[in-house]
Order: C-alpha cells, then sequence, then structure tokens
C-alpha cells in the first residue's frame, strides 16, 4: 500500500491515476480512498475505484455502489452513467439479460448527455455487442472511432461484431488497419487471431494470440484465443469453428430455420429410404447422427488432446482442463465400449457406448455453459448421465449385475438427447 499523504483530494486523486498506469492498482485504490475521506463529493475518485473494483470477483459488487454514488452527485455526467454501465454489465452474468438490459439503459443515457463521447459510444457498443445485437453493436462501435480512432475497446468491439456478422473482407481492412497504426497493439493482434481461427489457419492464430500475450500477459481475450488456436489443432474442430463462422452470416432466425429444415429434410429422406433401401436409409440416419455428435463434441475432443499436450495445457483454467478429461474420457470409453463388445461378442457393449458418447454430449454442453441459472441444470444433468454411463458399462464389461442397469443406461442416453436439443436452442445455455 502507498505511504504518500496528500492534504488535498485532487492531489491525492492525481497520485492514485498516475499510480494506475502504471498499474500499481492497490496503491492507487488506496489515493482514492484517501481523497475521499478528504472530500466525500469527490466525483472522479467513485469513478477510479469503481473502474479498479469492477473486474476482481471480490470488489465488483463494490464498484456498482462506487458509481452509483458518483451519478448521485453528477447526474448529468456521461462518463459517470457510462462508468456505472460498465460495472453493472461486469457484475451482470451471462444469462441475466434483464441485468444488461438495466446497463443498456444507462449507457443509452450517456450517449443522450454527451453525444461527441467516444468513450459513452464504444460501453454502448460493448454491451450490445453481450446481448448479441452485433448490427448495433458494430454502429456505434463505428461512432466511437469516427470521434476517436484510437479508441481501443470500441476497435476490439468493432473487431467481433465484424467477425460474428461474418463481414470479413471490413475486418480484415480493420485489423490491418489497426496493425500498420501500431505493430505493438495487442488487441490488433487478438483481433486477428480470432480471424485466422475462423479461416482455419491455427498456426498463424497462435503466433497472434502469443504476440498479443507478450505485450499484455494478462489479456483474457488472448488466453482464451490460444486455447482455440490449441484446440484447432484437432480437425474436427477447425470444421467446427469454420461451420460455425458460416452460419454467422445469417440471423438468429435464419439459423432457426436452417437447423429445423435440415431436421425435417434428414427425416423425409430417411423415411422415404426406408421403403425403397433400409441399407440406404441406415447410411442416412448414421450421417445425420455423426453430424450432431461432431457438433456438439468437436470442442471437447481438441480439448481432449491439448490435455495430453503438456505445453498446451499449461494454458487451461481448471475448468477447462477437466472438459478435456471427461468429455475426452467418456468418448474415449465409448470406443473402447463398441470395440470390446464386438471382440467378445457382446450386444450390450453398444448399449453401453450409445450411453457414453450421449453422456459426454451432456457433459460437454455442461463445461461450456454460462447461463447463470442452465449451468446448473445442465451440470446436474451431466452428473446424472455421466454416472449412468459408468454404472452401464460395469454392468455389461464386469460380469457383476447391476440393478437397474439398462433404465440407467436408457436415462443418460435420454439426457444426451434432451441437450442436443436444448442446447441447438439455447435454452437455459449461453
Amino acid at each position: 500500500m502507498s505511504d504518500d499523504f496528500h492534504p488535498d483530494p485532487d492531489a491525492a486523486y492525481a497520485r492514485g491515476r498516475l499510480l494506475q498506469t502504471q498499474h500499481r492498482i492497490q496503491d492507487a485504490i488506496a489515493c482514492y480512498k484517501q481523497a475521499l475521506a478528504l472530500d466525500a463529493q469527490h466525483t472522479p475518485s467513485y469513478l477510479m475505484l469503481a473502474l479498479c473494483w469492477m473486474n476482481e470477483a471480490d470488489t465488483a459488487a463494490q464498484s456498482v455502489d462506487a458509481a452509483r454514488r458518483a451519478v448521485a452527485l453528477e447526474p448529468e455526467n456521461a462518463f459517470a452513467r457510462s462508468v456505472l454501465a460498465l460495472t453493472l454489465d461486469a457484475n451482470a452474468k451471462d444469462g441475466q439479460t434483464s441485468a444488461i438490459k438495466a446497463a443498456l439503459q444507462e449507457a443509452e443515457a450517456a450517449v443522450s448527455l454527451d453525444p461527441d463521447s467516444d468513450f459513452s459510444h464504444a460501453v454502448l457498443a460493448r454491451l450490445h455487442l453481450r446481448l448479441r445485437d452485433f448490427p448495433q453493436a458494430e454502429a456505434a462501435a463505428r461512432a466511437a472511432l469516427a470521434l476517436d480512432t484510437e479508441n481501443t475497446m470500441a476497435a476490439e468491439v468493432l473487431s467481433a461484431a465484424l467477425l460474428l456478422q461474418k463481414k470479413d473482407a471490413d475486418n480484415e481492412d480493420l485489423i490491418r488497419y489497426q496493425l500498420q497504426r501500431n505493430a505493438e497493439d495487442d488487441s490488433a493482434h487478438t483481433s486477428a487471431g480470432w480471424m485466422a481461427i475462423m479461416r482455419g489457419d491455427h498456426k498463424q492464430a497462435n503466433q497472434h494470440f502469443l504476440e498479443a500475450l507478450r505485450i499484455n500477459p494478462m489479456s483474457e481475450n488472448a488466453r482464451m484465443g490460444l486455447i482455440e488456436s490449441f484446440r484447432a489443432r484437432s480437425w474436427p474442430y477447425r470444421m467446427q469453428l469454420k461451420f460455425a463462422h458460416f452460419m454467422n452470416q445469417f440471423t438468429e432466425g435464419r439459423q432457426t430455420a436452417i437447423m429445423l429444415g435440415g431436421f425435417f429434410a434428414y427425416k423425409l429422406l430417411s423415411s422415404y429410404l426406408k421403403t425403397v433401401s433400409p441399407f440406404l436409409a441406415a447410411v442416412v440416419v448414421g450421417a445425420w447422427l455423426l453430424l450432431v455428435l461432431w457438433a456438439h463434441l468437436a470442442r471437447g475432443f481438441g480439448s481432449a488432446f491439448m490435455v495430453m499436450d503438456r505445453f498446451a495445457r499449461q494454458a487451461l483454467r481448471p475448468r477447462e482442463y477437466w472438459e478435456g478429461v471427461v468429455v475426452g474420457g467418456l468418448i474415449f470409453a465409448a470406443i473402447a465400449s463398441l470395440v470390446l463388445g464386438y471382440a467378445w461378442d457382446l450386444s450390450e457393449g453398444r448399449f453401453a457406448a450409445l450411453a457414453c458418447i450421449f453422456a459426454a454430449v451432456v457433459n460437454a454442453a455442461a463445461f461450456t455453459n454460462d447461463h447463470w441459472v442452465g449451468r446448473y441444470v445442465y451440470g446436474v444433468a451431466a452428473a446424472l448421465s455421466g454416472a449412468g454411463a459408468l454404472w452401464i458399462m460395469v454392468d455389461v464389461f464386469s460380469g457383476i449385475t447391476l440393478p437397474f442397469a439398462g433404465p440407467i443406461g436408457a436415462l443418460a442416453i435420454l439426457l444426451g438427447v434432451a441437450t442436443t436439443w436444448m442446447r441447438g436452442f439455447g435454452v437455459l445455455y449461453r
């Protein structure tokens, strides 16, 4: 903590700002508190305290209180309203749409108070992006950059909005401009990495994310991108990313229509082929099942290979590590059940394999779900389906007859089927 003492609140605040730019956050917080001890109505200190506190889990709630205090003191201050919007956003969990919309209202109020504030437009863009209103996010980010071409937050949001609408040419122009202007811009390297991943070039993506982390080791977006570039070494996951990027050019409504159209086309084709050629019908059903499983398991499959790589796994958070272990483990258990079933002439081996693969689907959804309620619902389903798959495997291959093995295995499969639909339509899933 800083031992500095300043008899004047403005001097303490100025010292705090200097320390904050040097990333000495705790010392800066001490100075802002000192300024408020000298003047309880020192609005700038409340705002800086809010910005310092909002990204830490143990102080995030305090950041909202500090920002609200600043707005109460100066309700016509656009910067204060923007900071309040950021703190509300930081405290809203994924899936808490009403809380994010409350933050959006504050950001809109800030823009109406000061239409020439690039910061207010950038905050508005960030909130639209989180609400998946990509066109609005793009428009607000462009408005911020029109006011200040060096607004980093706006550039990041604009790149993400363009990427998520598959406006690749515009995004590449933006990234090229950012890198030409400043080759040491970590956000530009991060944006370039995400663009490379979506193009399927995981090696170039890896280089950009490593460069971004060299410039800014604290960049969480670059760390997440680095992990994605490691996962993308697995070709099934690269295909999934490219497919997801292809679908980004459609609105959410059209994406849903494409999914439903594909399902009904599959049902009609498989029903017709059953009357003509049962073999071809079985091929179509198998291809459909493979497509569904690929869509849900490609990421977990890539994570499993990351866990086995002693260099790549160092970048994983515990949740990401266990995703690779559990989902990858269930996939390999399904393959082993199938092989052993044929080798030992056990028809129940196919049932055990099916239970394992659908348990992998449920667990894959649980590990990637950030919905504030859904993560618990999917988590319980994942535990039940995983235990059910293990139960039926023991019953089939150990020679020990376990009670209710059939119904428990069927439950694991049913949970997996339900998950494919719920996750596909975003039910309690973010």
